[in-house]
């Protein structure tokens, strides 16, 4: 193994607080800027940016307490006001995509702010942990990224790892334009995403990547607050705001104001996704739980909160969620067919996003690297997260995105299992004999199965294993690192890993 995960998280951490540090005073330096300016835009408004086609545009900024201002970009017009505070929102209607670079403006007696070559497209969020911060440079396929990057009508913003205890106005970072040389920095899963999305518009509809993911981050710190507040994670919500009302009132007595570290609840939410969380998207993608892999029953709990809070202070109800389920990583066990840990967050990624609704899991189980938390393979992540999308979001029935999902598990003849699977259509297996199935009888103890696919799993898949007489549980790809788990569908999508109670013949 390259680098442990143990090793791996304190590097991580070590970053992570490290970089915390660093861009404080950046942060605060761009509120005070933004303060003392005659008018600014806040910070999705910037030169390059993707607004999202279709959905009401409001531009946000400040300028002088109730100023006078006007808004324009290209023919369209708005007029309003900045509010006593000198905070204002002024609406832009629902507009077409387009690949026309335009200038907004927005100004008023006391100045004028404006963003060069902005487009109208479909825009998303990426976020989550490393990998979905890794970058097209430290995945595979760099080259072939590059080699194409000119052509792709994408955009990318990159937030920086800033922390606050409050939600913010603004955060810095910028926009870059898609080519050959600011490729490589883009998110690689976001950026195959919104290939494959560019390309089934017929690169017609520019694409917007906003990358808001710090490597090595828990769940927690990406949920709001008062979210947490009125879930069942109430206590912990209420002790965190219990110390930072104590700091608040008397900063002297301790050191770095509570609730700012990485790894505390809605520290990362409200410096990096609270400026941008009423901007427009189509939806998000999340790959994000290798640092919340041994609590599987909290995290079913906190994938739904945090997709239902961002929903709700986002103001769009139907925000689509795409998450991707952990790769496989660790050593291959053999004597252990049922191991839990991994498999466990994998179910509870499933299961939350079900609960979530306008949600989808695509799996990663067969894109792992044993030795490597990091698995390179991010082209397959992102392609498949955008067959997702195509399908349930842009009405493209036809591009096949779920893999077989168990739907049924019962005895037969005494020891023989046969288990049915929907999205089960060309099932097979990518090795010579199909693998990773194990049964287990009342003593709990697992077996691998022998595993005959029945005529392309139209009459699903029948198994037995040595020993198990009178089996009671069946398991696939239940491992950290699920090495022979190898069914896959006709359209090449990995078999999501199941343990299930096996039902009496008949049942």
């Amino acid at each position: 193994m390259r680098v442990t995960m143990a090793r791996m998280t304190r590097l991580r951490s070590r970053r992570a607080l490290d970089s915390a540090s660093r861009l404080a005073f950046l942060l605060a330096a761009t509120v005070h800027a933004a303060a003392s300016a005659d008018v600014s835009l806040d910070t999705p408004f910037q030169d390059h940016a993707v607004l999202q086609r279709d959905r009401e545009i409001r531009v946000t900024g400040t300028a002088e307490p109730n100023e006078a201002l006007t808004l324009s970009f290209g023919a369209a017009r708005a007029t309003g006001q900045a509010d006593a505070q000198g905070r204002f929102a002024l609406v832009l209607a629902p507009m077409p995509a387009s690949l026309e670079g335009r200038e907004l403006v927005v100004e008023g007696k006391s100045g004028r702010a404006a963003a060069k070559d902005i487009l109208v497209g479909e825009v998303w969020f990426c976020s989550g942990q490393s990998n979905m911060e890794w970058t097209v440079d430290g995945a595979n396929e760099a080259d072939r990224a590059k080699s194409i990057a000119a052509k792709m009508p994408i955009r990318s913003y990159k937030a920086p790892h800033v922390t606050a205890n409050k939600p913010a106005d603004r955060v810095p970072g910028a926009w870059r334009v898609a080519s050959p040389e600011t490729v490589g920095g883009f998110t690689a899963v976001g950026w195959w995403f919104g290939t494959d999305l560019a390309r089934a518009f017929d690169l017609e509809v520019p694409i917007g990547l906003v990358d808001i993911s710090w490597g090595g981050t828990r769940i927690e710190p990406w949920i709001p607050l008062d979210a947490m507040a009125k879930s069942d994670f109430k206590q912990t919500a209420d002790e965190l705001a219990a110390r930072i009302a104590a700091f608040d009132a008397d900063p002297a007595s301790g050191g770095k104001a509570p609730g700012t570290q990485p790894h505390e609840p809605s520290a990362i939410y409200n410096a990096m996704m609270a400026p941008w969380i009423a901007y427009p998207v189509r939806g998000a993608i999340w790959y994000q739980g290798e640092s919340n892999s041994g609590e599987p029953d909290n995290y079913r709990k906190l994938l739904p909160l945090l997709i239902r809070s961002w929903r709700e202070k986002s103001g769009n109800a139907d925000m689509a969620w795409g998450v991707v389920q952990l790769a496989a990583f660790q050593p291959f066990v053999e004597s252990e067919p049922a191991q839990g840990a991994w498999a466990l967050l994998r179910e509870s990624q499933l299961r939350g996003a079900q609960e979530a609704g306008n949600a989808g899991m695509i799996s990663a189980t067969d894109l792992g690297d044993a030795g490597d938390i990091h698995p390179r393979r991010k082209r397959e992540v992102g392609e498949r997260l955008a067959a997702w999308a195509r399908n349930t979001v842009y009405g493209e029935a036809s591009v096949a995105w779920q893999g077989p999902e168990l739907t049924s598990a019962a005895r037969e003849n005494g020891s023989m299992v046969r288990v049915r699977f929907a999205h089960a259509k060309g099932l097979r297996a990518t090795g010579a004999e199909p693998g990773g199935f194990a049964l287990a009888g009342a003593d709990g103890k697992f077996v691998w199965a022998k595993a005959t696919i029945m005529d392309q799993g139209r009459d699903g898949i029948v198994l037995t294993a040595p020993g198990v007489a009178d089996p009671v549980e069946v398991v696939y790809a239940w491992q950290n690192n699920p090495e022979r788990a190898n069914i896959v569908n006709g359209a090449g999508l990995p078999m999501i890993p199941f343990r299930a109670k096996v039902a009496a013949a008949g049942k």
